[in-house]
């Protein structure tokens, strides 16, 4: 029996020598270039990615007011900046800051430019609401039925001069009720604002 007991010491102590020479082995060079090499940190650079909170898009309805099967229309809306922040962004005759995609039954159809066309940029201070559009761009029904449309609009935040303004957006999904073809709607747009579609 003490012949067995000493053969489990002996074994005992074989396995814990292994396991710290083993130790020191992995552990030693860790140490060694912790202690030998000193590390600087690297300050961060503040990233341009920051969100500009209170710019929102209110109103938005379709020209014409209703929306047939192979007829055109085009968005509009009116943007509120609520922020704290100069907000700027392209909005012209021929420029838009608003990106559309419907998810069914239309397409897209980008108008001809004209030599006359310019882009133009709108700047608003805080509290300030400009009208927008879709100009530029016609949405074409091509199916009766309810659609979504993801509306993003697109801007800069900050100083008028500065040259590389923080870029943000807006966005939202709307829903549109297609009617069947029919003779082109001559009523102006609707006067109240469409329904955010339900998620």
């Amino acid at each position: 029996m003490a012949n067995l007991e000493t053969r489990w010491a002996l074994l005992a102590i074989a396995t814990m020598t292994i396991i710290l020479m083993t130790a020191s082995v992995f552990l030693g060079p860790a140490l060694a270039v912790k202690k030998s090499t000193s590390v600087k940190a690297i300050p961060k650079t503040p990233s341009k990615t920051t969100t500009v909170k209170g710019v929102k898009v209110l109103s938005v309805h379709t020209a014409p007011s209703k929306i047939a099967v192979g007829n055109t229309f085009g968005l509009q809306a009116t943007v509120f900046n609520n922020s704290t922040a100069t907000i700027s962004f392209a909005n012209g005759t021929c420029t838009s800051p608003l990106s559309i995609t419907f998810n069914k039954n239309v397409i897209t159809e980008p108008k001809a430019t004209t030599a006359s066309c310019k882009a133009q940029k709108a700047t608003l201070k805080p509290g300030e609401q400009s009208p927008i559009s879709s100009s530029g761009i016609t949405y074409r029904p091509t199916s009766p039925g309810i659609t979504n449309a993801t509306m993003i609009f697109k801007y800069g935040a900050g100083p008028a001069s500065s040259k590389s303004p923080t870029t943000d957006s807006y966005s939202r999904t709307y829903s549109f009720n297609i009617q069947a073809a029919g003779p082109p709607s001559t009523t102006g747009p609707q006067s109240t604002p469409l329904k955010p579609a339900s998620s």
